[in-house]
């Protein structure tokens, strides 16, 4: 009895303490639920339950960056990825890319098995995208929730000899099928009962726009008299895309059409939507794509797509984009390398906006879409980091390598016979990107997806260009070389204004010591005639730096004598005068376009010597802006041009054809294998002065006779003007950095100035009222004090002092001209790409200018003041 009564004490005891027992586990139970609300009310909206994610495609560049965002944003036990063979050096190769421990999945259960969990480590799977039973095995066997796919075309075709490109777009877009098909297939069974847990999957599809759809679609509009209004800028541009004819295996862009047609079929299967090339008559309702920026839900329970559509890659300029080299030296001894390096492609206007995004992005897309499968489900998102023209990218090629990048348009017809695999699908491919239908990426919510992931925007070009510099692509074109620094200069035109301040520039250049070949240029009858004053100049050169500055004489008519001067040198500098003493003697004064001519042909030999010297690495030519492009902009309402080609009431005949020839001489120059800065020049302030300085006497005596009034009625038409002595530490800095400035037209000005705002500036610095008295032809007036140094200057406009009709028509033809070039966008042009600051950084205006020389007898004398 003692037993049993024990034994229900015990019972008591035990059943008291189970009770105890239950209830503290019941407190824990309740204090860990506590624990987990509050953790998951702390917890950050876009933290997930920790999931399993499938890359299909991860040899691609697509998939590994996909794969390093999904094991950053560890938000996965693990992370699969596919390919076709796994073997230690693909291991390897998986390891070093994404920096991570990589394991081999070669247990992979066949009968549905769990696998073991490696949040930290890429498995790597083997598997064959385009067999069913494969991708079957790999869906059932992961289990994963978050699947990545990405499909590659087979250009060229490898499938067998008598394979088309066409067969390739079709395997590729039956390959995307049926990978949906048995993804529907196995989600289905699992749904249905042959798994009890059921797990809700999401996958993103990389496609790109299926063209022949597109193309087929506008012809179907075409004939019914429908046209479509989908650029973005409201104008259209359905020609442009009716013009892609079919390869001659009738397909249209197959490395694109295969992979859109898949999209459109995944979002047809799984949810629901049509394709979108089905006909309709009603404008308003048609589009050429899904424009579903809203989600849509799927009719497939558990199950959702979404299609993101790259745009542009960047790095296709690592590969078929990467700038060439134009042309290469002809003498491997010769040491110069390429002038020019070029992009060309049929993308059509250079100025035309393309979309572009760096596939590093997606590491930080695509983890962000599959964070929110119920917002992305059904959408087609289209990508882009920019909006930007071929023109910016070749300027940031060559802003950043130093080197002469340009894009160069190529015709359908000239890309296609590239000796490129594929090349006729790629010139297709280029076509449609010339199009606007190609670029309409959304940048807006592309930032959004992307900051949502790391708090930063897409990566644009420039910056994508800075940290793939290094690109082996870059290297093997020559475009990371370093420029040869230049030593040796020919300065043509050495006595003239440009020619003497080039001279004196490059002489004070403290960086090197350049040496200085100065070329005076004559015939040898003027060399007979003027031998003394000849004699004189050279001698006035060679005082600049005896040491370092050499003179030759050459006959500009004689394309030997010009290949004498520069043979052996590695820099050029060639100005031209169209007031020079030999024109002047060989044709009459008024003969204005048989000068232009004479000049340009002139101009003509020295750039011929220099592409022939074969040593010569840079030349900087001093131009103009081209008057013709000017008669386009300027036209009445009635389409009359205001410029005749035979001068009129606003500029001289001279005028024009100073800029006509120098035109010419630089488009001349672009056609050969020369590395060149084209410099425009302005109306030289000294010769602005010069102009001036006779009306403001004139102005003067008149305003005290008529007791401050002024007859003068001088109008408000602006001149770009510059003294000419800054031309020189401007070209010793294009000298230095020559591969900076290759190919680039560079306006110099320093201000921009009417007749009335100059001449109140001479006035405020030569006539301000002081102390002492002096007399201006018979005015008395007070002299201002000069406090600076002043420096000598010839008052003439290319040192040819003794020529009346040269002095008395330079100021205005120039002036006239640039005065008609201000009813035009060029002084603007002038004013947006000037970068004088950046080449002279004490740049002097007109003001500071006039007071450096406030005290020079030549500018008092000619003002008239004792």
């Amino acid at each position: 009895m003692m037993y049993h009564m024990n034994q229900a004490v015990n019972c008591t005891t035990k059943l008291t303490q189970s009770n105890q027992n239950r209830q503290s586990n019941q407190q824990q139970q309740q204090l860990l639920l506590l624990l987990q609300l509050q953790q998951q009310f702390n917890k950050p909206k876009n933290e997930h339950q920790k999931k399993t994610a499938l890359v299909f495609g991860i040899s691609g560049d697509q998939g590994q960056f996909v794969t390093r965002g999904l094991l950053d944003s560890q938000s996965y036990d693990t992370v699969y990825g596919v390919t076709h063979a796994v073997t230690a050096h693909v291991m390897d190769v998986m390891a070093r890319r994404l920096d991570v421990k990589v394991v081999r999945g070669d247990h992979v259960d066949d009968d549905g098995g769990e696998r073991s969990r490696h949040p930290d480590k890429l498995v790597l799977l083997q598997a064959e995208l385009s067999d069913p039973s494969s991708v079957r095995n790999v869906l059932e066997t992961t289990r994963a929730t978050d699947v990545f796919l990405v499909t590659a075309t087979d250009i060229p075709p490898t499938e067998s000899a008598d394979a088309s490109l066409h067969d390739s777009e079709e395997r590729e877009y039956e390959t995307i099928r049926m990978f949906f098909d048995v993804l529907v297939s196995v989600h289905r069974e699992e749904w249905e009962g042959r798994r009890d847990d059921r797990l809700e999957r999401h996958v993103v599809f990389s496609t790109l726009e299926n063209v022949r759809g597109l193309v087929e679609w506008l012809e179907a509009r075409r004939r019914t008299g429908l046209r479509s209004e989908y650029r973005q800028d409201g104008s259209i541009d359905d020609d442009v895309l009716l013009n892609i004819k079919p390869l001659d295996d009738g397909g249209i862009v197959p490395h694109y059409t295969g992979k859109g047609r898949g999209g459109e079929y995944a979002l047809s299967l799984i949810h629901g939507l049509p394709s979108p090339w089905e006909e309709t008559t009603d404008p308003a309702s048609s589009s050429p794509f899904h424009a579903n920026k809203k989600a849509t839900p799927s009719i497939i329970p558990g199950l959702s797509v979404t299609l993101i559509t790259l745009p542009f890659l960047h790095s296709n300029f690592t590969a078929g984009a990467t700038p060439l080299p134009v042309t290469t030296a002809s003498s491997p001894s010769s040491g110069r390398g390429p002038a020019q390096w070029s992009i060309s492609a049929c993308l059509g206007d250079p100025s035309h906006p393309m979309d572009m995004l760096s596939v590093s992005d997606l590491q930080y897309i695509v983890p962000v879409v599959f964070r929110h499968p119920q917002k992305y489900q059904g959408r087609n998102i289209r990508l882009s980091a920019e909006k930007i023209t071929m023109d910016e990218v070749a300027y940031q090629f060559a802003d950043l390598f130093g080197k002469d990048v340009i894009y160069s348009p190529l015709t359908v017809e000239e890309m296609s016979s590239l000796e490129v695999p594929g090349a006729p699908a790629f010139a297709q491919m280029c076509q449609f990107l010339a199009s606007s239908y190609a670029h309409g990426g959304d940048v807006e919510e592309t930032a959004e997806i992307i900051k949502e992931f790391g708090g930063r925007g897409p990566q644009t070009f420039q910056d994508w260009l800075l940290t793939h510099s290094d690109e082996e692509a870059f290297e093997r074109v020559g475009l990371t070389v370093d420029a040869t620094p230049i030593q040796c200069v020919a300065v043509f035109n050495a006595t003239y204004m440009q020619g003497k301040s080039v001279i004196k520039g490059l002489l004070a250049d403290s960086r090197k010591k350049y040496s200085v070949r100065a070329c005076i240029c004559t015939d040898h009858q003027c060399r007979d005639n003027q031998q003394e004053r000849l004699e004189a100049e050279a001698q006035g050169l060679i005082a600049l730096d005896p040491e370092r500055v050499t003179v030759h004489f050459a006959n500009l008519d004689d394309v030997d004598s010009c290949t004498e001067v520069v043979k052996g040198v590695d820099g050029v500098f060639a100005v031209t005068d169209f007031y020079s003493r030999q024109l002047f003697e060989q044709l009459e004064p008024c003969r204005g376009p048989e000068r232009g001519e004479q000049e340009e042909k002139r101009a003509r030999n020295v750039i011929d010597a220099c592409a022939a010297a074969g040593t010569v690495r840079h030349v900087v030519l001093s131009t103009l802006e081209s008057v013709e492009d000017v008669d386009k902009e300027l036209k009445d309402a009635d389409g009359w041009v205001v410029l005749d080609k035979g001068g009129g009431d606003n500029v001289t005949e001279s005028g024009r054809a100073i800029f006509d020839g120098k035109t010419r001489m630089a488009a001349y120059a672009r056609t050969k294998n020369l590395s060149v800065t084209y410099v425009l020049m302005p109306v030289y302030s000294e010769s602005f002065f010069r102009a001036l300085a006779m009306k403001i006497r004139n102005d003067i005596i008149l305003e005290e006779q008529n007791d401050g009034e002024s007859s003068s009625d001088e109008d408000g038409e602006k001149v770009v003007c510059m003294t000419v002595d800054e031309l020189g530490p401007a070209v010793a800095n294009i000298m230095d950095s020559y591969e900076v400035f290759a190919g680039h037209e560079i306006a110099l000005m320093t201000d921009v100035l009417s007749l009335r705002e100059a001449s109140g500036i001479i006035k405020e610095v030569f006539f301000m009222t002081k102390s002492a008295t002096v007399t201006v032809l018979g005015s008395s007036l007070e002299p201002c004090v000069t406090v600076n140094d002043t420096s000598t200057w010839t008052a003439t406009t290319e040192e040819e002092p003794n020529m009346e009709y040269k002095l008395d028509t330079f100021a205005k033809d120039l002036g006239s001209m640039f005065r008609f070039m201000n009813k035009s966008e060029a002084v603007k042009r002038r004013q947006a790409v000037a970068r004088t600051m950046e080449l002279v950084p004490d740049i002097r205006t007109f003001r500071q200018w006039l007071e450096d020389n406030r005290d020079n007898v030549e500018f008092r004398e000619m003002l008239g003041i004792r």
